[in-house]
């Protein structure tokens, strides 16, 4: 579902009735709301044809209440639920996510190291990261043995591949050919 245009639509819509203050807060807000609605148990009693259409509003906003989210966030909900978009919070969440990261000039990267990296590690990398992409790096780390040593780093839909694996491949390219 990622980056369906019907998430997207509803992630702009949010957002444009978000002040500046209240984008980070509403995000987490509509991600947890998201990781709630995506448990298997409660998603297919939300989605399911036998709940009637006003029971299934009433649910979300039940759910939605006792997460003490913030009234529009609940508004939100009901409106999800109202046109049948349950299924799509996660989808809606992410594509509210890269548009705040957007408008912010954030991009967000996944690093994956072979070994549990020290603070400055991850540091070095992410700022050598902003320095190509010239914008606030958010990294979520990964540890990944089969590396070897050395990180890889997704950024954008690109891999730099920095990992001691990729660089004794490329040894062993040179040295046969």
């Amino acid at each position: 579902m990622k980056g369906s245009r019907v998430a997207r639509r509803y992630a702009r819509a949010l957002l444009e009735l978000a002040d500046k203050g209240a984008l980070e807060k509403w995000g987490a807000e509509l991600e947890r709301l998201a990781a709630m609605a995506d448990s298997p148990e409660l998603v297919e009693r939300l989605t399911s044809p036998e709940l009637s259409e006003q029971s299934r509003q009433e649910a979300m906003a039940k759910i939605a209440e006792r997460m003490e989210l913030s009234f529009p966030l609940r508004s939100f909900a009901v409106v999800v639920a109202q046109h049948g978009r349950i299924r799509e919070l996660s989808a809606i969440a992410e594509a509210y996510r890269d548009l705040v990261d957007q408008m912010l000039g954030r991009e967000r990267a996944t690093l994956t190291f072979a070994i549990q990296p020290s603070d400055d590690e991850i540091k070095r990398v992410v700022a050598g990261l902003e320095a190509i992409a010239g914008k606030k790096i958010i990294p979520t780390i990964k540890v990944d043995a089969a590396l070897l040593g050395g990180v890889t780093a997704e950024l954008g839909g690109k891999i730099y591949d920095g990992s001691l694996a990729n660089r004794l491949d490329e040894a062993k390219r040179r040295l046969a050919g």
